[in-house]
């Protein structure tokens, strides 16, 4: 039986998960980046965030391990990754739904484009 929670996961997405610390000037820092496997879709829906708002999600993206809310993820290599890139995208919803034995988790994410630079790394 195919398992919903990880077939087709075969694309790599760079993930730097949002950091519990701030910069002087009061922006949210990030942890150091890691490479996870993913399946990603871009296309437009429509979604509520954690505080209950219609936001547009530009990508959704199926993960493995839980992700905060915060996080940044770009889609490519680890190796691949330069500051000049392409789009970052956001976490901006998480969800995981049990299967039916309740034995796996199917981990999805909302990202919509972050339009800022790369926070500071925490250390």
């Amino acid at each position: 039986m195919v398992k919903i929670e990880t077939t087709r996961r075969r694309q790599y997405a760079v993930l730097w998960a949002a950091g519990t610390t701030y910069t002087e000037i009061g922006r949210k820092k990030v942890q150091s980046a890691v490479q996870v496997e993913v399946r990603w879709e871009e296309k437009q829906t429509d979604a509520m965030n954690a505080n209950g708002e219609s936001i547009r999600i530009d990508a959704t993206v199926v993960v493995d391990q839980d992700v905060e809310i915060g996080s940044l993820m770009w889609l490519g290599e680890l190796a691949d990754w330069t500051p000049s890139s392409g789009d970052i995208y956001e976490v901006v919803s998480f969800s995981k739904v049990p299967n039916l034995k309740q034995t796996r988790l199917r981990r999805v994410v909302g990202l919509v484009r972050y339009s800022d630079s790369l926070p500071s790394i925490e250390t």
